[in-house]
């Protein structure tokens, strides 16, 4: 019965071409309990459980929706990581505070000017991991985010594309963890992608494409075809 209630709930909230809002944690969902102070307690787990119920056959149906091949719980998406390369260097010639000061600004920088559809998943000391999906502005913005930091310590970041694990807001998975290498092997200025992203992005006369090769990555056991993106000289 919960399970049907749940379904029906889950299709008023779900519409077709509408977008997704969150559920309201306060409001009544539809069910029988029992009268008294007993129905109170009976009628609070039943509540609950309905709203996880919900919440999570929403983003199965979500992500069976955006591609019908892929496993429950997997999402194609392009995912990119943001570091500032030398911070560990500033921070022993700057100091802690100013070096946080510095790492504050950029964390706000990357969120106020990241596109529409890609969000900053989390932050891990002075590295940002970003997801979106659609990997043509991720990428133009990545190359234009460079230009507003000039002094070092200087962003690097990298970009992958790939399906990845979708779990409580995170991402997981082989494809993160590519992600996450690709940085690694990026100077202060660059920005580094993946075969997988040049393969879906276009050059224009505000961006192009430089081959860097075969590249290693640590924990991986082929190579990754490297470019480097940028404006055009």
């Amino acid at each position: 019965m919960a399970a049907d209630e749940a379904r029906s709930s889950r299709d008023e909230v779900v519409q077709d071409g509408s977008p997704v809002l969150p559920l309201d944690r306060g409001a009544s969902l539809p069910g029988d309990v029992p009268p008294g102070p007993l129905g109170g307690v009976v009628g609070n787990i039943h509540q609950r459980f309905l709203q996880r119920y919900i919440e999570q056959d929403i983003i199965g149906h979500m992500e069976l929706e955006m591609d019908a091949e892929l496993d429950l719980g997997r999402l194609n998406v392009v995912m990119a990581f943001c570091d500032l390369a030398g911070y560990t260097r500033y921070t022993e010639e700057e100091g802690e505070e100013e070096a946080l000061s510095f790492v504050e600004s950029f964390v706000q920088a990357v969120t106020d000017t990241l596109p529409d559809d890609a969000r900053v998943i989390k932050t891990i000391g002075d590295a940002v991991m970003i997801v979106g999906q659609d990997v043509q502005a991720l990428t133009d913005w990545a190359v234009g985010f460079q230009h507003l930091f000039r002094d070092r310590p200087e962003p690097r970041i990298g970009i992958h594309y790939g399906a990845a694990l979708y779990r409580e807001g995170d991402y997981f998975g082989r494809e993160v963890n590519l992600s996450s290498r690709v940085v690694a092997r990026a100077r202060g200025g660059e920005v580094l992608v993946t075969d997988a992203v040049v393969e879906r992005v276009a050059e224009s006369e505000h961006l192009a494409f430089e081959g860097v090769g075969q590249v290693k990555m640590k924990g991986f056991d082929d190579p990754v075809e490297l470019c480097r993106a940028a404006m055009p000289a």
